[in-house]
């Protein structure tokens, strides 16, 4: 009976369909061979390289060689140079890949490494090491702050940030390693990190602080000079958000004339010895610079300022603007509010000027300690 259990006690209609399965797989002809899941993989692979090897056969008007082939490269006009410094264990690469070849922008995340004993500056040339090339270019560190990207003049000492450079294609995730090319230290490698992605443009931006002096006061309007210098600056910060020193907060509404005046509003009258600043970003342009190391027999590469002024035994430019002093504000006195008589009579009992009579004359009684009683 087909419905009869067996000593598994399963049914004879599923049982014979287990065996079936079973003896598909491991039973097989003595001519046949047994071969599991890898093993089939690799007699398809090696099928598809036999076909490929015999469709390329039949091209013969097609000069190739097979992948670990060995063939002989002459290279007509090779300088001197290369054969007098040749070594046979520093590889030579020919070549390239087609669609790494253009450049643009990669943004990087890089962080200085833990043995290098400086942090490194925005500006400063460094050669980035990642794949076969060696290339240098002149970094922008910056940090998101999920808003937008800020420049930072150095990198942080412990932690990642980010680095816009310019350079060739390169595929995202791929690891690379920084240094500079006069090593002034023991150890060499200054940062590593990995790319992020290739684009044409990156916004990084700086915090600026504009300031301006009121030219002319008009109840709340004011007009402010010395902030812009052409009438197209303020049409760029209409609507900004100004602010004085005091505290009275204020727009910029439109410009006045072409030499940078413009007319602004304030919640408040300001004094015409307020100083009025702005605060804004400044988008920073990314330097393209890139300079492929091909060979280091002859090797040109772009130095820092820092080594510059080293090499020429030229000091550092000391601006007197940029020492801190110490801030010296005179404690500005402002008027008293006074209320207008019509307004006052409107407002309530709770609300108006109370004047509350006192007599100078009334000599003042001190009571003893029985009297506080």
């Amino acid at each position: 009976d087909e419905d009869e259990e067996n000593e598994f006690g399963l049914p004879a209609d599923k049982m014979k369909k287990i065996k079936s399965k079973f003896d598909r797989i491991y039973d097989s002809d003595d001519d046949a061979e047994k071969k599991d899941f890898y093993q089939q993989r690799k007699d398809e692979l090696q099928k598809y390289v036999d076909d490929t090897r015999v469709e390329m056969d039949g091209l013969s008007a097609i000069n190739y060689r097979w992948a670990g082939e060995y063939v002989k490269v002459v290279i007509p006009d090779m300088p001197y140079e290369f054969m007098q410094g040749f070594d046979p264990r520093l590889p030579v690469v020919l070549g390239g890949i087609p669609n790494e070849e253009g450049l643009s922008l990669i943004t990087l995340r890089i962080k200085r490494h833990r043995w290098y004993p400086k942090i490194l500056k925005t500006g400063d040339p460094v050669v980035i090491s990642v794949g076969w090339r060696r290339f240098q270019t002149i970094p922008t560190y910056f940090m998101n702050d999920r808003i937008k990207n800020r420049m930072l003049k150095y990198s942080p000492e412990h932690m990642h940030c980010s680095a816009a450079v310019y350079g060739p294609y390169i595929q995202p995730g791929t690891g690379f390693c920084a240094y500079f090319m006069k090593r002034a230290h023991n150890f060499g490698v200054a940062a590593t990190g990995s790319v992020l992605e290739n684009s044409q443009a990156i916004d990084v931006v700086k915090k600026i602080k504009l300031t301006g002096f009121p030219e002319k006061i008009l109840k709340h309007t004011a007009y402010v000079k010395r902030m812009f210098n052409s009438s197209l600056e303020v049409a760029k910060f209409e609507g900004a958000a100004i602010k004085t020193v005091s505290g009275i907060r204020g727009q910029i509404k439109k410009a006045f004339g072409n030499n940078g005046v413009f007319r602004a509003t304030f919640e408040d009258r300001i004094k015409a010895s307020d100083i009025v600043f702005l605060r804004a970003f400044h988008t920073i342009p990314i330097k393209k610079f890139y300079n492929p190391i091909t060979s280091l027999l002859s090797l040109t590469y772009m130095r820092s300022i820092a080594e510059i002024r080293r090499s020429k035994n030229m000091a550092v430019p000391n601006k007197k603007d940029s020492h801190y002093k110490p801030i010296e504000r005179v404690v500005k006195r402002f008027n008293p509010l006074r209320v207008p008589k019509a307004l006052e009579a409107e407002l309530p009992f709770k609300s108006k000027t109370k004047q509350v009579k006192t007599d100078n004359n009334v000599r003042a009684v001190v009571m003893d300690k029985r009297d506080k009683r």
